[in-house]
């Protein structure tokens, strides 16, 4: 009698916990809602269970689906740093304190999205600028770090939690979405809800849910590559890549000696259930996200697709349009073109992955609400993962305060190449966002142009203008005109904002 008591009552806790309100992790203690918006609240309960969400002003009530899931849409609510209390009543009641009502957005991509304001190579003085400064933030900046994996399937919820900028916490904050963060809060004056979902060396492919992926004309190539990949893995020669790579790390406990023997660190190994498969990163980081409310998205990936260039227009036009969809929003998605890196260019004619990656990233400018800062300049050779990571938070922030907040900036786009004319044995190169074009040390360097023998050489330059006169005495009859064409280019140019240059190519034309 006394043990069916027991199962009685462990089976009715079994059904009190199922029944219970559940909220994805996103739905925590100090997270940040965006503003203006209709903003869905979602989660699960027991079967046809009577939901009721209360935040600020507005009151929405939901019942749970068959499936135990429900979601409400909560009216637009204006900016505030007054802190709320969302609460979510059924079966009980739960209850997420101190919730700011500001601007959201979501940072993803690769290792340099990922990079912390508290990286081993970061100087110490600015770990310590970026500690002062969370003193000075009011209202607050806050920010959420996807901590799960990839996933075989899409995932209903994602790991990770809210946290307050602080000195305490700001050194595991992506560095370019602090600043980006940062800057925005300076000049809006309103919380600011960062969420970072990033993983280093990915390709675009991982960040795609598999229907939107084989979709592609790329989609197939792409699970061949997987196949082909899985052939030498086994559970014996993964055992032994971890051995060799924990050695590796033990040999080399610092960032100065993981550079420097770089080479010596195991091949990375393929597995089943890695960050490289296609669609896991966005099954386990990605799909647990949506539709949280955000204002747009800031994405620093493109090297990780550097094997295979010509799949990258298509898979980057995919993913922005797929995640638009899932959210339900034209998110503006502002890039960041590849930084330089490796050795500086010394050849005219240096033929790497790199400056192909950075022409085939522009196919995202063929979507509405889409922009592209650069990084050219900031970039380090010995390492790809370059510390100063200010400029880049400050020039996405820039676009975005221009672009989505219609805020006065200035010039917040980098110089690009617009058209170019032949005037005898020179080239004139138009560019757009040029004002103020100015050659930085005083010299014009970085054109190279093919002559007629198919040989590559330097060339100078002069500025007039916002327009460039190109020519080479190697090169009377130019056949094709580069700038900045190498993984580390030399570089010259900017305009009036100090903003760089972007790389570019052209195949001249006489008229």
């Amino acid at each position: 009698m006394k043990t069916f008591a027991v199962f009685v009552l462990l089976l009715s806790c079994a059904v009190s916990v199922r029944a219970n309100v559940k909220l994805p992790a996103l739905f925590s203690d100090h997270m940040v809602v965006q503003a203006e918006t209709e903003v869905p609240v979602w989660g699960w309960a027991k079967a046809g269970e009577e939901i009721t969400v209360t935040l600020a002003t507005e009151t929405k009530s939901a019942k749970a689906g068959a499936d135990g899931k429900w979601k409400v849409m909560l009216g637009a609510m204006k900016a505030t740093e007054q802190p709320q209390t969302l609460t979510v009543k059924g079966a009980n009641t739960v209850t997420v304190k101190d919730v700011l009502i500001g601007k959201v957005w979501l940072g993803g991509g690769q290792s340099n999205m990922a990079f912390q304001v508290g990286a081993p190579n970061v100087a110490p003085e600015t770990l310590a600028e970026a500690k002062a400064q969370t003193l000075t933030v009011k209202p607050a900046i806050r920010f959420f770090v996807v901590s799960s994996r990839g996933a075989d399937e899409p995932q209903e919820d994602v790991g990770g939690n809210w946290a307050i900028a602080s000195p305490e916490t700001i050194g595991k904050c992506s560095a370019v979405a602090w600043y980006f963060g940062l800057a925005l809060q300076q000049k809006l004056h309103v919380p600011v809800g960062l969420i970072v979902s990033s993983v280093g060396g990915t390709g675009a492919e991982m960040w795609l849910p598999k229907k939107e992926l084989d979709e592609t004309s790329v989609g197939a190539a792409i699970w061949k590559r997987h196949e082909e990949a899985l052939k030498g893995y086994s559970k014996e020669a993964e055992a032994k890549y971890k051995e060799e790579e924990a050695a590796w790390r033990k040999a080399n406990p610092t960032q100065e000696l993981m550079v420097k023997n770089a080479k010596l660190r195991p091949r990375p190994f393929y597995t089943p259930d890695g960050s490289k498969v296609p669609t896991r990163l966005y099954n386990g980081k990605i799909a647990g996200l949506e539709p949280y409310a955000v204002k747009g998205v800031i994405w620093f990936q493109g090297d990780g697709n550097g094997k295979h260039p010509e799949e990258y227009p298509e898979l980057i036009q995919t993913l922005i349009r797929t995640w638009r969809a899932h959210w339900h929003a034209e998110l503006p998605f502002y890039y960041v073109e590849v930084n330089n890196m490796h050795p500086l260019q010394t050849k005219p004619d240096e033929d790497k992955p790199l400056p192909w990656v950075r022409e085939v990233q522009n196919a995202a400018l063929k979507l509405p609400k889409t922009g592209v800062v650069s990084a050219i300049d900031l970039g380090i050779a010995e390492n790809a993962h370059f510390p100063v990571k200010k400029p880049v938070g400050d020039r996405l922030a820039n676009l975005a305060l221009a672009e989505v907040y219609g805020l006065e900036m200035g010039e917040v786009h980098s110089p690009e190449f617009a058209s170019h004319a032949v005037e005898g044995d020179k080239v004139r190169v138009r560019l757009k966002h040029a004002e103020g074009l100015r050659a930085r040390g005083g010299d014009v360097r970085g054109f190279v142009l093919k002559n007629a023998e198919g040989k590559w050489v330097w060339a100078e330059g002069k500025i007039e203008g916002n327009q460039v006169v190109v020519w080479s005495k190697e090169a009377p009859n130019p056949q094709e005109l580069r700038y900045a064409w190498a993984e580390n280019p030399i570089l010259s140019l900017e305009n009036g904002a100090g903003l760089p240059l972007r790389p570019f190519r052209v195949v001249v034309k006489r008229e």
